[in-house]
C-alpha cells in the first residue's frame, strides 16, 4: 500500500510540474496590480513595491520583496517608480510575471 501512495503522490507532482508553468505564463488572466518601487536588487532578481490588495492571492496592501520570474528585466526600475505588475505565489514565494512602469 506505501508504495502506491509513493506512486501516486509522484504522479500527482510529475503533472503538477509539467502543467504549472503552464498555468503561471497566462498573466493574461491575472489582476494587474499597482504599486511603488522602494527597492530594486536587479542582480538577485529581487524588487520591493509598496502595492495595492492581489485579488488572486487575497493579499492586502502591504510593503514586500518579490521575487522576478526568468526572463522579466527589472534592472530599469527605481525607488519611486509607479508600476503595474502581475504576480503568482510559486513553491511559497510571490513570483512578479510581469511588470510596467505606469503613470
Amino acid at each position: 500500500m506505501n508504495r502506491i501512495r509513493q506512486t501516486i503522490f509522484a504522479v500527482m507532482f510529475a503533472a503538477a510540474a509539467i502543467f504549472s508553468p503552464f498555468a503561471a505564463s497566462a498573466d493574461e488572466e491575472l489582476p494587474k496590480v499597482m504599486g511603488e518601487v522602494k527597492k530594486v536588487k536587479a542582480k538577485s532578481g529581487k524588487i520591493t513595491i509598496k502595492h495595492e490588495p492581489i485579488p488572486n492571492l487575497d493579499m492586502p496592501g502591504m510593503s514586500m520583496v518579490f521575487r522576478i520570474d526568468e526572463g522579466v528585466d527589472i534592472s530599469e526600475y527605481k525607488k519611486g517608480d509607479a508600476v503595474e505588475f502581475t504576480v503568482v505565489e510559486r513553491d511559497g514565494k510571490m513570483v512578479i510575471l510581469s511588470i510596467a512602469k505606469s503613470e
